[in-house]
């Protein structure tokens, strides 16, 4: 089990290269590029209706491909994707095969990608992708992936994959993956997965498995498994496995094993296996709970505590070093215990 999680984590957290990808080849020395700013406005000058490359525009602006412009507010509709985008700005409603800018505010449509070099902001879809450079704020959606080099925050929507090389924060849902490079904060879902080099918190969903390099905080549940590798915390529902590296707390359900590699705490039930250093409220594992110091209650076929017992566990064979409360099963040892008292049929029993 725990080499089948091990490999498990390591093909999940591989996921996480993605947001490290650069998709920006745009050089900031412009030096070999030559920009022609012609155009036709109708209207004062710098303002109205324009045809053309106009640098600064307030209006509706139409253009094949932009090239070197600074500052547009109002409607942009471009054919074609820019030469470059270093410097520029665009405020407003943007259309075309793949609208770009250094930074993009409003409602940008793409029929390939919507793309920015620094900072996307407003409701931005691209039919293929949408990508930032640097963050990206509002409702974010591509139809293949959504990536932000920044932070992603709004709601955040890729076919395949929702990428943050940061922080990702809102509603994040990856028809494949959902993975973030830091924090990973809100309803998070990923068809697949769901993987944060940092915290995840919130509504977890991992159609195989949630992976988490910190903390996991809130209702997470996985299709197959939910690793942490610090503490887990909520309400914590797997197909087949939970681990975590340090504690595990709430109300935890594992179709077949727990681990707890620190301490697990409140409600745990695996149908297979329980295993922790130290357990602590209810456990219920139906065929085996291996435990260093159990406090509470723990239900299983074989209930072996390596260590302290204080409370009452019922089973078929029941094993503790050192009992300070009642075994109830068809064979009941307490290493504590004197003489005959050792090993005992149907309940057993100390109290310190």
């Amino acid at each position: 089990m725990k080499k089948v999680i091990i490999l498990l984590v390591t093909v999940l957290f591989s996921a996480s290269t993605f947001a490290q990808m650069n998709f920006f080849k745009d050089s900031h020395d412009t030096s070999q590029i030559e920009c022609k700013h012609k155009s036709l406005t109708l209207g004062p000058s710098g303002s109205g209706i324009s045809f053309g490359n106009s640098k600064n525009f307030d209006g509706i602006r139409f253009n094949f491909r932009d090239c070197g412009i600074e500052r547009i507010n109002g409607i942009n509709i471009t054919l074609w994707a820019p030469r470059y985008i270093t410097g520029s700005e665009i405020n407003g409603i943007s259309f075309g095969v793949a609208p770009s800018a250094d930074q993009l505010s409003g409602i940008n449509l793409g029929i390939a990608a919507v793309v920015s070099g620094k900072e996307m902001n407003g409701i931005n879809f691209g039919t293929l992708a949408t990508v930032s450079n640097g963050e990206m704020n509002g409702i974010n959606i591509g139809g293949l992936a959504t990536v932000a080099n920044g932070e992603m925050s709004g709601i955040n929507l890729g076919g395949l994959a929702t990428v943050s090389n940061r922080g990702m924060n809102g509603i994040n849902i990856g028809g494949i993956a959902a993975v973030s490079n830091g924090a990973l904060t809100g309803i998070n879902f990923g068809g697949i997965a769901c993987v944060a080099q940092k915290e995840m918190t919130g509504i977890n969903f991992g159609g195989v498995a949630l992976v988490s390099q910190k903390e996991m905080t809130g209702i997470n549940f996985g299709g197959v498994a939910i690793v942490s590798q610090q503490d887990l915390t909520g309400i914590n529902i797997s197909g087949i496995a939970l681990v975590s590296q340090k504690e595990i707390s709430g109300v935890n359900i594992a179709g077949l094993a727990i681990v707890g590699l620190d301490a697990a705490t409140g409600f745990n039930y695996a149908t297979y296996k329980m295993e922790a250093d130290k357990v602590t409220g209810v456990n219920i594992a139906l065929g085996w709970s291996e435990i260093q110091d159990l406090t509470g209650l723990s239900i299983s076929c074989y209930n072996k505590i390596t260590g302290r017992q204080t409370g009452l566990v019922i089973g078929l064979f029941n094993s503790t070093d050192e009992l300070d409360g009642v075994q109830i099963g068809l064979i009941n040892i307490a290493k504590n215990n004197e003489g005959w008292t050792k090993v005992l049929p149907f309940v057993n029993a100390h109290f310190d």
